[in-house]
């Protein structure tokens, strides 16, 4: 898109949202927090360059707005399918026609804008989506010492005491994706202070898609704008296991922050009492499956001491993220929680109790995964061949679909796992690295109806096969 041709769309945009709002009203979610605008970060001399050969930072503020889902973050909620999501919420018919109701607003500004947008800036502003600052942290926060050489030389330790979110760590950038990703609440310190950030099963039922997270599988797809030297990903490369298991613990540390809160916020008595448990915690295939017989389900067996299996999303293959020497008390928390929480009747201060000692764990685990013994062949090769041992146990399409993640990026730490056509209950294979993620493009996972584990035979037949080539 040419320069002109993009500020004109762009200011077309945001006249058409201040009709939409009636004016241009600086309403801010949080008067106590500043709401700056991108603008400075945005120009030709900073990260709003359009020379092709420009470095990937250069371009970033491009790049976001051509190709980034986030820079469309806000305008998807006011589509169609948003619009009937957010009749139900409301209990009502609304419609995402200009001007917006009241009510249609209320829903988005409560629900919808932690997400998808900057809450921290007015409504006129939230057209842009999750902007550079839900990321980065506020543009005032950076000033103009970041790009001094005195700044870069403090390493690590500029980010310090700052407001500035750290992104250049994996793990650092892991945990930015995983607050939307995953969800958190009660959201009082730090950069991303604001409202709650929650898909709850209410939100679900009325058309919101499931969050099924994977950071590794998200990062090879997303629209590069920053320099990536030491990012590529290639066969052999321990890159994609490293991120792999990065994202996996951050991940699993999310959601487990998420459940203690979601279980101590049911018996916060100065509040309205959420539902509990939350639904959301569980395996989706749990309850939404065929009861049609002969079932594989239940020719392999079922948890028959449980209304439902806690998210298999979430716990499935964090055993092979973490050290060889971890995952004994790994299994033991896990074990823990899992019979907490799928008690027919799971206690709320019981859950919040181990959930948020497992978390805990998981923290200073994290510091481990990056080490390079933790990477090598032997080691990856090991964890390879458990997984495929113990393929024919997997229970669901979320186990399934973490199986396929954890083998496939093993796999490719040790060679031996060139571009496969994708198995077939992966809509599109995440991990294929030339597929662009474009708005117009849909790069999701399935979660079929019909899902069964026999669908991954060939896939493990194939990888079996390239395992004899190694001792």
């Amino acid at each position: 898109m040419a320069p002109l041709v993009q500020a004109i769309a762009l200011s077309l945009l945001l006249l058409s949202m201040r009709l939409a709002f009636g004016g241009e009203p600086d309403v801010n979610a949080h008067p106590d927090i500043k709401s700056p605008s991108i603008t400075s970060c945005m120009t030709t001399a900073c990260h709003g360059s359009n020379v092709a050969d420009a470095k990937n930072w250069q371009r970033a503020g491009k790049i976001w707005f051509d190709s980034d889902p986030h820079a469309r973050a806000y305008t998807s909620l006011l589509t169609e399918t948003s619009a009937r999501i957010v009749s139900r919420l409301a209990k009502k018919e609304l419609k995402s026609t200009t001007p917006l109701s009241d009510e249609y607003r209320e829903v988005l500004n409560t629900k919808c804008i932690s997400c998808h947008s900057n809450e921290n800036v007015s409504e006129s502003q939230r057209v842009l989506g999750a902007d550079c600052q839900v990321c980065h942290g506020s543009a005032d926060a950076w000033g103009s010492e970041h790009y001094s050489s005195e700044w870069k030389l403090l390493g690590k330790n500029r980010f310090d005491g700052t407001e500035r979110i750290n992104v250049e760590s994996i793990a650092g950038r892991a945990k930015v994706c995983a607050s939307c990703h995953v969800g958190e609440l009660d959201r009082k310190m730090g950069p991303t202070k604001g409202l709650d950030r929650e898909v709850d099963h209410r939100l679900m039922a009325a058309g919101h898609p499931p969050m099924y997270f994977d950071f590794e599988s998200f990062l090879r797809r997303y629209p590069v704008h920053w320099d990536t030297q030491d990012e590529s990903v290639a066969l052999g490369s321990k890159l994609g296991m490293e991120r792999w298991r990065v994202g996996k613990i951050t991940t699993a540390i999310a959601r487990l922050k998420l459940l203690a809160a979601r279980a101590e916020r049911s018996t916060n008595k100065s509040t309205q009492v959420a539902d509990w448990p939350e639904l959301t915690e569980y395996s989706c295939t749990s309850c939404h499956h065929s009861l049609v017989r002969p079932s594989w389900r239940i020719a392999r067996g079922s948890n028959t001491n449980s209304l439902a299996s806690w998210d298999d999303w979430t716990a499935s293959q964090l055993d092979c993220a973490v050290r060889d020497q971890s995952i004994e008390e790994l299994n033991f928390q896990l074990t823990l929680l899992k019979k907490s929480v799928e008690h027919t009747m799971p206690v709320p201060t019981q859950v919040a109790t181990i959930a948020a000692s497992l978390k805990a764990w998981l923290e200073l685990e994290l510091d481990h995964v990056s080490s390079s013994a933790e990477n090598s062949d032997a080691i990856l090769l090991q964890k390879l061949k458990s997984r495929i041992a113990n393929g024919d146990r997997l229970q669901n399409w979320e186990s399934a679909t973490q199986w396929y993640f954890a083998t496939r990026v093993l796999a490719e730490g040790i060679g031996i796992l060139g571009s496969k056509a994708p198995v077939s209950f992966v809509k599109e294979d995440p991990y294929v690295n030339a597929r662009a993620w474009l708005p117009t493009v849909s790069n999701k996972f399935d979660a079929p109806t019909y899902f069964d584990p026999d669908m991954l035979n060939d896939y493990s037949t194939d990888l079996k096969r390239q395992l004899q080539t190694r001792p």
